[in-house]
């Protein structure tokens, strides 16, 4: 009779036990110095168990450590999107955190989006430092386990052999590959495809004037190296060559309570032609393959994931010369996000535009979408560089903001 009264005990407990995110690697019933000050610094002291450094099972917490590159606990579970950082440096400088601080965050996984520097640069120093896995497309992992390599030979690493987990196959076409990343589970699902990296596209007449935006790039802002000073600057490079052009779009559904779902990318492309940077004018992927409708599979890609709260995505690339705004515009109107915040804002952009680029934005959502009433349109959360770095954006899973209806999960 005990035994059978302790096995119902236990399966009554077992809902609960289920319930209760896996612990990452660094969670310890007493955490290191540095991984609390880092954890602290990144997502909050209040957000941080000051004893473990677990960070809190409620929330899902995102911080912006610049350009595309966000630090994010998923109800405790750590991981990084993108590992670049603007000016890494050996002292805190304009980015008030050192790229060393990365490895005391102690992510469980990385996911890369795009192989270019500007995202990929330090991924295979701290995948080989806190053996990690990263997720990206093949050709990029081709280029992070060349990184790793070197890194051995110059003494910056000891073991060249990262766990590079490609999400698609080298030589894939946008939006054919849909992916399921398990890694996570049961307590996150991520769903991943390769999408367009942007670059120059043709011309759209037929759209709204004025369309070309004052080029804000060349904007300045004198007042930038008293405020925020150079530091000592360092960073561990990846190559960026064949792997780079190539971009992975990811989507997030956290189980449980809301559903609670969001989606990162860090770059947008032409979604009429198929340009982008491997693939521009007059050898867009359309141009090149009419038959295999390329831009409509991506599209379809995108507007049938399930219901999404919050878009991390970016909001600058090389068309915007050409079409301003337009390309991140398109993209969140087949996602139809709640929450809209721009990212990739110091690569292509000049650090502190930001606010040029919101004002652009804006008035070009008006041109595009007029019909839209403001409860249809994203909201959107602008983050201002440096402002905003290491700033917590918290969003609780509970709320009834992000409550679905059935229909509301499409895939």
């Amino acid at each position: 009779m005990l035994i059978i009264r302790r096995l119902v005990s236990l399966l009554v407990a077992l809902p609960a036990l289920l319930s209760l995110p896996v612990a990452g690697n660094a969670e310890t019933e007493r955490g290191s110095a540095d991984l609390v000050r880092a954890r602290s610094m990144v997502f909050g002291a209040e957000s941080v168990n000051q004893k473990s450094g677990r960070v809190d099972r409620d929330k899902v917490i995102f911080s912006w450590l610049t350009n595309a590159t966000l630090a994010v606990s998923i109800k405790g579970r750590v991981v990084m999107l993108d590992t670049f950082v603007d000016r890494a440096e050996i002292v805190p400088g304009r980015t008030p955190f050192v790229v060393e601080d990365l490895v005391s965050l102690n992510p469980e996984a990385v996911f890369i989006g795009e192989g270019l520097g500007h995202h990929a640069d330090n991924a295979a120093w701290l995948a080989g430092k806190l053996g990690i896995p990263l997720f990206a497309s093949e050709e990029t992992c081709s280029e992070l386990r060349a990184d790793a390599l070197h890194y051995v030979y110059s003494g910056v690493l000891t073991n060249p052999n990262i766990d590079c987990r490609n999400v698609t196959s080298a030589g894939s076409h946008p939006g054919v590959e849909i992916v399921t990343i398990d890694y996570l589970e049961p307590y996150v699902s991520i769903t991943a495809f390769r999408h367009f990296d942007g670059g120059a596209s043709y011309p759209e007449s037929g759209d709204p004037d004025p369309f070309p935006i004052i080029p804000v790039k060349n904007i300045g802002d004198p007042r930038d190296p008293d405020m925020y000073p150079w530091g000592i600057p360092h960073s561990f490079k990846t190559n960026g060559t064949i792997g780079g052009p190539i971009s992975i779009y990811y989507h997030f559904v956290v189980h449980g309570d809301k559903e609670f779902t969001f989606v990162w990318h860090d770059t947008i492309g032409d979604l009429h032609h198929g340009c982008s940077i491997d693939h521009q004018p007059p050898t867009c992927w359309d141009d090149l393959f009419p038959n295999e409708q390329v831009t409509n599979n991506v599209k379809l890609r995108i507007a049938a994931l399930s219901a999404t709260d919050v878009e991390f995505g970016s909001f600058v690339n090389d068309d915007y010369v050409v079409n301003g705004m337009r390309d991140s515009i398109e993209y969140s109107a087949l996602l139809k996000p709640k929450v809209y915040v721009p990212i990739h804002q110091t690569s292509i952009a000049l650090p502190t535009s930001s606010l040029y680029w919101k004002v652009a934005y804006l008035r070009q959502l008006d041109q595009m979408i007029p019909t839209l009433t403001p409860e249809q349109r994203p909201e959107p959360r602008w983050m201002v560089d440096p402002e905003e770095y290491l700033k917590p954006m918290v969003f609780d899973p509970k709320d009834h903001r992000w409550a679905k209806r059935d229909n509301d999960f499409r895939r």
